[in-house]
């Protein structure tokens, strides 16, 4: 008999906050290269197609870039504080749970980076289980 053993892989994923946060959890972050939450800024910018949002482009930058977004520690992982870019997206992010997958690109003239694509929206439960307290 041949036993088929089930490989598991890993899906860096990130999820958006009731407050307007990216939350990112550690092992995103290690995927992410994140060597340092100390340290670690991302430059954020926004897909878009006539249908509406697609995802968010997360590049590595440095503490010196004042544009790029620092990491900020929730719970048991950290966020990235995106409430405008959400806001003005128009994205529900109160009454919508939003999920995304993320992978690593290359990105023309810029270097590596990392797509953050939506792939899951539903309404949110109100349970609290966010554990994101402001």
């Amino acid at each position: 008999k041949t036993r088929v053993v089930k490989e598991e892989v890993f899906v860096p994923e990130a999820h958006i906050t009731s407050n307007g946060k990216l939350s990112l959890p550690l092992p995103t972050l290690e995927f992410l290269g994140v060597e340092s939450t100390l340290t670690a800024r991302f430059k954020v910018g926004v897909d878009q197609n006539k249908k509406g949002f697609v995802g968010l482009y997360l590049i590595p930058s440095d503490e010196s870039d004042p544009t790029a977004f620092e990491l900020v520690k929730i719970g048991r992982g950290f966020s990235l504080l995106l409430k405008g870019i959400f806001i003005r997206l128009g994205l529900a992010y109160r009454t919508t749970e939003f999920h995304f997958t993320i992978k690593k690109i290359d990105l023309d003239g810029i270097g590596t980076g990392f797509f953050a694509k939506l792939v899951d929206e539903k309404p949110r439960t109100k349970k609290g289980n966010d554990e994101d307290e402001d």
